[in-house]
């Protein structure tokens, strides 16, 4: 799944590119991709819209739109955006063609499981409530060690799921979870409530520098994950447990274990993390 950086590094091609562009045309060609509202309706509502900003929130990404519109784009496990020539025709997996004046934003989603959204900036639809409700993101100066401390000193959880609860830690998934509880030296398995003051700063301050090193490095590419051009991210090169299970550790040598913790793989170096 595109997680913060990967959202991030397609909110930051696409905006130089897209901005005050107005949209000329809609084509649906899955309609389920739209979650709200209708896909008539949708389209209609969009056409002729100027694109004022592009924006981010956790793992979602958004089109701001003149008459107060926002477009929310989920990308979920495989979504991905790309810009377009005019005369490009849609591709095997393309389930929806935003036409701007210059480019064709396309949304490709080979699972049928991503979803795009429409919705006035007062309005809080049921639908959104994860988007509506999401916590501070880990790189943003709100996440600092006392909103952190808060939300974990007392919890029996597994710090694994907890990072990747997004009332907590938005924006965090799989990879940037197992990265940095790795660089922080703590074991995934742990319980919240069992780390200490050193260990919840450690991990604080590698979660802020594992997700900024990946943005720095246009996300990571190991599955779907496309940039706007269709190239691939780089911080795949920088990763020392997430894909790497029976690797020796790039640190101790000792096999990178791959465990689940609730229905998510999870990878640690049993030496390295305590």
């Amino acid at each position: 799944m595109p997680e913060l950086p990967e959202v991030e590094t397609i909110r930051r091609e696409l905006k130089p590119k897209i901005i005050n562009q107005k949209i000329q045309d809609c084509i649906i060609l899955r309609k389920d991709i739209i979650a709200l509202p209708t896909p008539r309706k949708f389209c209609r509502s969009i056409v002729n819209e100027e694109i004022t900003d592009v924006t981010r929130r956790a793992k979602y990404l958004i089109l701001e739109l003149t008459n107060y519109k926002k477009l929310i784009f989920h990308l979920r496990l495989s979504g991905v955006i790309s810009l377009k020539s005019c005369d490009t025709e849609p591709e095997r997996f393309t389930r929806a063609i935003i036409k701007l004046q210059d480019y064709q934003l396309f949304f490709n989603e080979p699972r049928v499981l991503g979803r795009i959204y429409l919705i006035k900036n007062d309005e809080r639809p049921e639908i959104l409530k994860g988007y509506l409700n999401l916590g501070y993101e880990p790189i943003s100066p709100e996440f600092d060690f006392n909103y952190f401390r808060e939300r974990i000193r007392n919890r029996k959880a597994r710090i694994k799921s907890l990072l990747l609860d997004q009332h907590i830690c938005a924006g965090v998934g799989n990879i940037y979870s197992d990265e940095a509880l790795f660089h922080a030296g703590i074991r995934p398995l742990r319980r919240a409530y069992r780390l200490t003051i050193e260990e919840t700063f450690k991990l604080l301050l590698s979660l802020k520098n594992v997700l900024n090193k990946a943005i720095d490095n246009f996300g990571t590419s190991v599955s779907d994950y496309k940039r706007t051009d269709g190239k691939d991210g780089n911080f795949q090169n920088f990763l020392f447990v997430y894909s790497n299970e029976g690797k020796p550790c790039r640190i101790c040598g000792t096999e990178i274990i791959l465990k689940k913790i609730g229905s998510r793989n999870t990878r640690y170096c049993p030496k390295c993390q305590k």
